[in-house]
């Protein structure tokens, strides 16, 4: 999933003080409480100005993100620039949409001010009348002003933000000057309420149970015990260490269950600055529970335990309900142990019962002890919608198929012979006619034996398919589970017209009610998701998961497993009671990574958690294991893995190496994990610790997709113009009219010659000692080629390189190809481009990797981001009849700013493909598919054999643009150490990306090249214009086309 930054957090709750004018016309009202409740400010007129003062004047570099009813949301990466920067403030003027499409003349608007991912002040919604006049932010405080407030007179403080770190038992940091202007030392001092009575007035922190004088040592983190608080928290770095005194020290497991703050004063009793305290620290370091968690039966079968670790509760109850929903809960108080644990047991008749726990404690966001009623995160299974937890079994007979534990799974692989199919599980037979209506879009579908979904994939197996990857099947919460509760469309969207704005009204209308999410909002990481079983409500939801794993294994073809450990659904700031919200009602603020200040980071799109943290990484290894373990899952496919460290996934791997065969039914040694290694916000750099991104994953064995093998080929990046072309879509060779208008013909040239570069090193592996002859005739290894700023290559060996075209994200590629093409270029010839980019990703060294149904041209009408289009802009017709092209407009939210362009597209019935185009479509994959695995020399093994066996012809300045020829030499043939092939000493691959046939080098030697056989009798009639002549010494291929031709031996 490539995720944009964050473009609209939610709104938090704050407390603070009231401040009038003189006047008393403008005050701050009292500050909410609670997230539902806001401040308001009265308005008048469509313009809103909004001002923001910091006591430093430090100005640069700051900007507002704006979103609601406002006539232009800005991105997050693109704020509203200042309109004026005078009187010590920055200005700008927002403009709201207009009053009478508003009731009441009410406007809804979100303000944050915000450097990069750095935010300073606002994060509410506010509600806006209509009496206007000024909106006053100052740093560090989230709630606005309506009157230019007088700084000097401002509390010192704002506890609504955590700028202090307890990281070890006697260790705090604060970034905050240990000694004022004159030189003489401050004075801190730790205060707690287990009621949450603190606040700051004029004269500091006051309404505390009690407080604590810290010691201050006088310098920073590292000279004073930090070192490695620091190796943990490096963007601490900097922060004035203060040290609890050894007669406190007994009394932590206490202070943490309250709510806390740090004051600073001048020695005279000046107060400087109050904050409150993040935990994430000495809970790691105090508090990290080894012990068995979640729920369990007794190795004796008499009594079952139950688990949860929250150690800042005052409180934790068990509700032990008889059913997933209704009924009255037995209440067992649960007993806390040293270590933060919440425990209690019970009979062995609990199993398969449901349970919450009801847990008091103290959650920043609300600034108030909450009483929170909160499943476990350890659930194995749920009642629908996660309302439940219930205690199950995993090895129970109800719950396991039929020969699951004796029946042989398809063997191990080495990781090079990898190819993957990305499928999302509704989309594989939500549509299809031959699924009995109730098995539909679930997990039982994939048991239909002769379904067309089932024979499909079948095809793909016995053309060389290893792996199906299937999107998040864990429980998340954007879809309701049970079928009464899920809206359906009403109406018949098939007639029409292709451009139609009717039919994305239609699903957008129903969009959070239906029943299609692609799934990235977890709520329970170990539990199946619900809305894909027939009963969502208990444990059918295991059995038929496993149901569907032993079918895809029948199939011969092994399971990847999405994970999404980067972020959550929700988190405390959706809203502290939400009920998606279950880390955060556990244990607030600990399982998810918040900012120095205290806020949350949301750069991977919304929550996103905290592994670095001991237990939410533990939780992490726990799951990996136990869905290695108890589902047989193959591989694990991690979204935005660079937001994860690079230790926890090396632990991961480490955790899944110790399951044998013989004890657990698993080879974990042989468990393919690969993932999005994108390296951006809070954690790119390294600013948190070395994190998994693409560079620094070289020598793990972790996969990471290849991003500049996909921009290369198709042009562009997921973050530019949809409309930038690449070496497949025409740059240079036919370019559109928006290429044409933005670069010269010599620029256009260069460019394709730079991606051509990056083509063939993906074609390589993307290795980093890969050494190519580039564009302009230099000696380059992967490591010193560019892409951008970074280096193109990261692998150390082929299979750290996950090399594709088009995922689940962004559009899919056949519509990338509609949007890229020349204006002139027809129906046929973007068809070619689509086969040349598909086939480019067949034939690289590496693993290969598919999106559903890009083989048989599937569209979702130009969506750019099908995640809640609904299963009508999302469908995969195995019948093969249509393509999914032109049924409509694609939903504003994500697309409106294209529509009349789109709408042109569309609208053409020539470029809608028919069933002839798809079925050849679909042949000519399975032909470069079947290639592939024909021959060692595709997937040579290790960077040794690549270096060794693989090298390009037509390369240099004086090359032949838009034409690609790779030669793989059989090792005994080259007398190196390497791979030898028993039926081929050679195998040559020729990519012509022009709009006309072309002729390249042949290789020396290379006398009795021919077509594959496979491609003697292609699907494609223009591959019999393919011949090698060695008279001529030169291959030629028809227009945009992917050969390959072998030598026998």
């Amino acid at each position: 999933m490539v995720h944009n930054l964050a473009t609209q957090p939610l709104a938090r709750s704050f407390r603070d003080t009231q401040i009038a004018s003189a006047g008393g016309r403008f005050m701050v009202l009292a500050q909410s409480t609670s997230s539902e409740q806001t401040a308001v400010l009265q308005a008048q007129g469509t313009t809103l100005r909004v001002a923001y003062i910091r006591p430093d004047q430090s100005y640069e570099g700051w900007g507002l993100h704006v979103w609601g009813d406002v006539k232009q949301e800005t991105v997050w990466a693109e704020p509203l620039k200042p309109s004026r920067s005078d009187d010590g403030a920055l200005h700008w003027d927002v403009e709201l949409i207009p009053d009478q499409s508003k009731n009441n003349f009410d406007h809804w608007v979100g303000f944050i001010i915000h450097k990069g991912d750095e935010k300073d002040a606002g994060g509410d919604v506010l509600k806006v009348g209509k009496q206007e006049r000024e909106l006053f932010f100052v740093a560090g405080r989230k709630a606005p002003f309506y009157e230019r407030p007088d700084l000097a007179a401002l509390p010192p403080g704002d506890l609504t933000k955590a700028a202090a770190h307890w990281l070890t038992d006697n260790l705090l940091g604060w970034r905050i000057a240990p000694t004022g202007d004159s030189g003489a030392a401050r004075l801190f001092k730790l205060h707690w309420s287990h009621s949450a009575g603190l606040h700051i007035s004029g004269t500091g922190v006051e309404g505390s149970d009690g407080q604590i004088d810290l010691q201050v040592p006088g310098g920073d983190l590292a000279a004073h015990g930090g070192g490695e608080a620091l190796k943990k928290f490096p963007h601490l770095d900097g922060c004035t260490a203060l040290n609890l005194p050894a007669s406190a020290l007994d009394q932590i497991p206490r202070l943490i269950t309250a709510q806390l703050a740090l004051s600073a004063v001048e020695q005279d009793g000046t107060p400087v600055d109050g904050t409150g305290v993040q935990l994430q620290g000495v809970l790691d370091h105090s508090f990290l529970y080894p012990g068995r968690w979640g729920n369990w039966l007794h190795d004796d079968g008499s009594r079952l335990g139950i688990c949860v670790w929250a150690p800042t509760a005052q409180e934790v109850t068990l509700r032990l309900w008889e059913g997933p929903r209704g009924g009255q809960a037995t209440e067992i108080p649960m007993v806390r142990g040293s270590q933060g644990e919440w425990a209690a047991e019970g009979p062995a008749e609990w199993l398969w019962r449901y349970y919450t726990y009801r847990v008091r404690v103290f959650s920043h966001w609300s600034n108030q002890v909450e009483t929170f009623e909160v499943t476990d995160p350890c659930s194995r299974s749920l009642a629908a919608d996660g309302a439940r937890t219930q205690i199950a079994v995993m090895d129970d007979p109800s719950v396991t198929p039929q020969l699951w534990h004796t029946e042989e799974r398809p063997q191990p692989l080495p990781w090079t012979d990898t190819s993957v199919y990305e499928l999302h599980i509704r989309d594989f037979s939500a549509s299809d006619n031959t699924v009995p209506g109730t098995h539909r879009g679930k997990y039982i579908a994939f048991t239909e034996p002769h379904s067309l979904g089932v024979n499909h994939l079948k095809t793909l197996q016995a053309a060389g398919l290893t792996h199906v990857h299937l999107l998040p099947s864990f429980d998340f919460g954007s879809v309701p589970e049970r079928p009464e509760d899920q809206q359906v469309i009403s109406g018949d969207l098939s007639r029409l017209p292709p451009d139609s704005e009717e039919q994305q009204a239609a699903v957008s209308a129903i969009a959070a009610e239906d029943a299609f999410n692609w799934g990235y909002d977890p709520v329970h990481w170990s539990t199946p998701e619900g809305s894909y079983a027939s009963d969502p409500d208990g444990p059918t939801r295991i059995l038929e998961y496993r149901l569907m794993v032993q079918a895809l294994h029948r199939m011969g073809l092994r399971v990847i497993f999405d994970t999404v450990y980067n972020h959550t659904f929700h988190s405390g700031t959706d809203g502290v009671h939400s009920q998606y919200a279950v880390f955060d009602k556990l244990v607030p603020g600990y399982y998810h990574r918040r900012t120095e200040q205290g806020d949350l980071c949301t750069s991977a799109c919304c929550n996103n958690t905290a592994p670095e943290h001991a237990m939410c990484e533990r939780l992490i290894i726990e799951d990996c294991v136990h869905w290695a373990q108890h589902y047989k899952i193959d591989g694990f496919r991690f979204d935005i893995m660079g937001h994860l460290m690079l230790s926890t996934m090396t632990k991961i791997q480490a955790a899944l190496s110790k399951l044998t065969v013989k004890e657990h039914g698993v080879d974990g040694s042989k468990i393919y994990i690969y993932g999005e290694g994108w390296d951006f916000g809070e954690v790119s750099c390294n600013q948190r610790g070395r994190n998994a991104s693409q560079l620094n994953l070289a020598g793990t064995g972790l996969g990471s997709f290849n991003d500049r093998f996909r921009d290369s080929i198709v042009g562009g990046s997921p973050f530019g113009p949809i409309q930038f072309q690449g070496f497949a879509s025409g740059l240079a060779t036919q370019p559109s009219a928006f290429t044409k208008d933005g670069m010269s013909r010599e620029k256009q040239l260069q460019l394709l010659l730079e991606y051509t570069d990056l083509i063939k090193l993906g074609l390589a592996g993307n290795l980093r000692s890969y050494e190519i002859q580039d564009a302009k005739g230099s000696s380059k290894k992967g490591l010193q080629l560019r892409y951008g700023v970074q280096p193109a290559g990261y692998a150390s060996e082929p299979w750290e390189t996950v090399n594709y075209t088009s995922c689940h994200d962004g559009e899919i590629l056949f519509d990338q190809l509609m949007l890229k093409s020349a204006e002139e270029a027809s129906l046929s010839d973007r068809i070619r481009a689509h086969r040349l980019a598909l086939g480019l990703v067949a034939v690289s060294q590496g693993v290969a990797f598919f999106h559903a149904g890009d083989h048989i041209l599937r569209s979702k009408s130009l969506d750019r981001d099908s995640y809640n289009s609904g299963d009508w802009f999302n469908r995969l017709d195995y019948t093969l009849h249509e393509n999914n092209f032109g049924v409509g407009l694609p939903p504003a939210a994500k697309n409106r700013e294209s529509w009349d362009w789109k709408r042109r597209l569309l609208a053409d019935p020539q470029l809608k493909p028919g069933m002839q185009a798809i079925q050849e479509s679909q042949e000519v994959f399975l032909e470069l598919l079947r290639i592939r695995y024909s021959t060692p020399l595709l997937r040579l093994p290790c960077a040794h054999h690549i270096h060794n066996q693989l090298t390009f012809l037509n390369t240099g300045p004086d090359q032949v643009a838009g034409l690609i020829v790779m030669q793989v030499t059989s090792a005994d043939v080259l007398g190196v150490d390497g791979t030898s092939d028993p039926e081929y000493a050679r195998l040559v691959v020729v990519v012509n990306a022009r709009p006309a046939s072309c002729a390249g080098p042949l290789p020396d030697g290379a006398e009795r090249l021919e077509l594959h056989p496979i491609l003697a009798n292609s699907a494609d009639p223009a591959m019999r214009g393919a011949h090698a002549d060695r008279h001529e010494g030169a291959i030629t291929i028809p227009a945009r086309t992917v050969a390959v031709f072998v030598e026998r031996r």
